[in-house]
């Protein structure tokens, strides 16, 4: 069976629906249509509608395998809504590209995105998305999952990327900024990956993983955002590999409620918080990495937690380079932790651990101090 390719064309320079107009150039199906709905509810899986510039005012549902692409790149096709998604995908192998997805509010909008996926796998590339309301893209469900793939993601009152019930998102090369709840978010048993992402400007969390969530992070610069730049929640588990996380207005990493990963190869620094926090009972590596000038602590460990923390070099933080408190009990290894204006390491509160084969030089207050009541095995330790 032959399959057709459905376009569409502005019959003037008026961003109005009703200037538009949609022809199939396939020789056995030409036909117009008044607008894209109309030509996906002609089309068939496996089509391609390509969209002419112009500005698209639709809520649009797809729950065939079709592409829509917008033909001049995202900034000249736009698709905007009100107080509905632009995009609700329920199917394989669907395809977005090219496009502006933008929606605007009208009364108290129920909780979606402006482009929502419920089931199937789907395709984002090269699309700008805004929403004034709660997301820009919503991927929920068990059957529901989405790959993005250089886009711009921005300006939502609520998130840029929430992924909830089971859903499944990876992100590749996008910017995500200026969102107010998390720039990403998987919650609730739900799978997050992020490759060479920025994630930057939030006015809330950069990475929230919560609720028995997973993600991975690899060579992300997370920055400027007014909570952690991630945040590790109730048993989740995350990996970073070679992220950077600064000038943050809280933490770079935070790890609680006994939520565990890797943080390897990282740069953390300058960062209002500690450079990496671990609470309640939680239990992460952090491996190889280079954690320096932060307004804090570079490592603070604390209510029961454990860890590993090995071959990092820690420097230049305004408390101590890492802090234990609480009844927490770490194994710090093969590090060099210097030039502090407090200890190298403060054991306090209870606190414990194992310090061994460090370099523990060149801080004000000395190598490592212990307060009473904590206790520290020291081994093979300079400085």
């Amino acid at each position: 069976m032959e399959q057709y390719a459905l376009y569409t064309h502005p019959l003037s320079n008026r961003d109005d629906t009703l200037a538009l107009r949609i022809v199939s150039l396939s020789s056995q199906n030409p036909a117009f249509y008044p607008s894209i709905s109309a030509a996906l509810q002609a089309s068939i899986s496996g089509d391609t509608i390509l969209v002419e510039p112009g500005t698209y005012r639709e809520s649009l549902v797809i729950d065939k395998a079709v592409s829509l692409v917008g033909n001049g790149g995202s900034t000249k096709v736009v698709i905007e809504s009100i107080d509905l998604p632009c995009l609700s995908l329920q199917a394989n192998a669907i395809r977005v590209e090219g496009f502006t997805l933008r929606n605007h509010l009208a009364v108290q909008p129920n909780q979606y995105g402006v482009v929502d996926v419920s089931s199937g796998q789907v395709e984002i590339v090269d699309c700008d998305l805004s929403s004034a309301s709660y997301a820009c893209l919503v991927v929920s469900g068990s059957s529901a999952a989405a790959n993005l793939r250089h886009c711009h993601i921005h300006d939502s009152d609520g998130y840029g990327v929430l992924v909830c019930m089971v859903g499944s998102c990876k992100l590749e090369q996008c910017t995500i900024q200026g969102n107010a709840q998390a720039e990403v978010a998987a919650l609730q048993n739900s799978d997050l990956s992020l490759q060479d992402c920025t994630l930057c400007h939030g006015r809330g969390y950069g990475v929230l993983i919560d609720g028995c969530s997973q993600g991975r992070l690899l060579r992300c610069d997370i920055y400027d955002n007014a909570q952690p730049g991630v945040a590790v929640y109730q048993e989740s588990v995350a990996d970073l590999l070679a992220c950077k996380l600064h000038h943050g207005r809280a933490s770079g990493v935070t790890f609680c409620q006994q939520a565990r990963g890797l943080v390897q190869d990282c740069e953390a620094y300058a960062n209002i918080g500690s450079a990496i926090e671990v609470k309640q009972q939680s239990t992460p590596t952090i491996r190889s990495c280079k954690i320096y000038k932060g307004k804090w602590s570079g490592i603070f460990v604390g209510d029961a937690s454990q860890g590993i923390i090995e071959d990092c070099e820690i420097f230049d933080n305004v408390m101590a380079g890492i802090e234990v408190a609480w009844e927490s009990n770490p194994i710090i290894r093969h590090c060099q932790i210097h030039r502090h204006s407090y200890q190298g390491i403060a054991v306090f509160q209870g606190g414990r651990g194992i310090v061994a084969d460090c370099d523990l030089s060149q801080n004000v207050l000395g190598s490592i101090s212990v307060e009473p009541g904590s206790l520290v095995y020291q081994e093979r330790n300079s400085g």
